[in-house]
């Protein structure tokens, strides 16, 4: 059974006015993020304390600094809704924007209106460009619409309990994760099952190929950061993928970097030996790649990046899983930090599979 290297008997508790539930990869079976809470009343402070959302955000921000290696941290936000803990929020603005970077931090969006103004999204993109990445899901709804989702473009799509309970027995909801699940595959998400309580739903949703799951049965929250359950880890199929299998970091190729787009295509049109640039912010996190096409021009489109330790068929399934368009286009390969590493060529990845069965 593989877990977190980081996980010790007694994890070191975390001094703050939040929990933290585990969120499983069920690939790998290691623990690859947490989703925040409110701590329970009275088991610290006061209730106004603990629903205050500014109280709640700066509490979780100041436990990502901690967070272990490889993992994310999902906070409560809302959108344009009006609420408490919204973007709206100047006080809420003020906590997010003074972190500076939000380098594994996910801004989980509970209410999403359909009718959300620029003002709002454009604070999103804000947020987004200094590092943060975005969940979408309803509070009550099971899944977010399909407007939301292409609008916002997420990191990470939520199912809500209503499409996990009783799964094992559902092959209408099975269908309609295979089918949600291709569609966030060709977006660049990761489906996020929320609420699992039993084995079998947890079996079935690995079975699908769900990336991720969090719930009473993959562990509670607590103040600690803790690895998943142990009845989650034997709930896992026992032929599931390794956790990672090294073959990516033989098969990075390098690549040159640009931080400017425009002035990068105006340069590489009068150049030769160029085949892949890839568009990195001032983190070295990469957004785009620039390919020549048959015609020697240079066309931009969005990168599928890949961490350099994701198993080789995993990242194979990704880039098939995109519009024909890039499907065949090189993706990117990062590492803990999301930093860019160099690229990695359909072919040599494809050859590589082959060789191997």
């Amino acid at each position: 059974m593989s877990v977190a290297p980081w996980v010790v008997s007694t994890p070191q508790r975390i001094d703050t006015d939040v929990a933290f539930s585990p969120i499983l990869d069920l690939a790998r079976g290691v623990v690859a993020g947490y989703q925040t809470v409110a701590s329970p009343v009275g088991a610290r402070r006061s209730q106004d304390v603990v629903d205050d959302p500014c109280s709640i955000m700066t509490a979780a921000l100041a436990a990502a600094a901690t967070l272990p290696p490889d993992t994310f941290l999902t906070v409560p936000l809302g959108l344009g809704d009006g609420g408490p803990g919204d973007l709206d929020d100047p006080a809420l603005m003020s906590v997010l924007t003074s972190r500076g970077d939000l380098s594994g931090v996910v801004l989980d969006l509970r209410a999403v209106p359909e009718d959300v103004g620029a003002a709002p999204t454009a604070r999103l993109e804000g947020l987004r460009e200094a590092g943060a990445s975005v969940a979408l899901g309803g509070e009550q709804a099971a899944q977010p619409t399909l407007r939301s989702v292409i609008r916002l473009r997420p990191s990470i799509v939520r199912l809500g309990r209503a499409w996990v309970e009783g799964i094992e027995h559902s092959a209408e909801k099975r269908d309609a994760i295979e089918v949600t699940g291709t569609m966030a595959a060709q977006l660049d998400a990761w489906l996020l099952a929320e609420g699992v309580s039993t084995a079998a739903e947890l079996r079935t949703l690995s079975e699908l190929g769900v990336p991720l799951a969090q719930g009473p049965l993959v562990g509670p929250a607590r103040r600690v950061w803790q690895s998943a359950a142990p009845q989650a880890h034997r709930a896992l199929p026992r032929d599931r993928a390794p956790a990672g299998d090294g073959v990516l970091r033989d098969l990075v190729r390098r690549a040159y970097t640009t931080d400017d787009v425009g002035s990068a295509r105006s340069v590489l049109a009068e150049t030769v030996g160029f085949e892949v640039v890839v568009a990195v912010d001032e983190h070295r996190r990469p957004h785009a790649v620039l390919i020549k096409d048959d015609h020697g021009r240079w066309q931009s489109s969005d990168v599928l990046a890949v961490h350099v330790d994701t198993p080789l068929g995993d990242a194979v399934a990704r880039a098939m899983a995109r519009p024909r368009s890039t499907r065949f286009g090189p993706l990117a390969c990062t590492d803990s930090a999301g930093g860019f590493l160099g690229v990695l060529h359909l072919e040599d990845l494809m050859t590589h599979l082959a060789g191997r069965a």
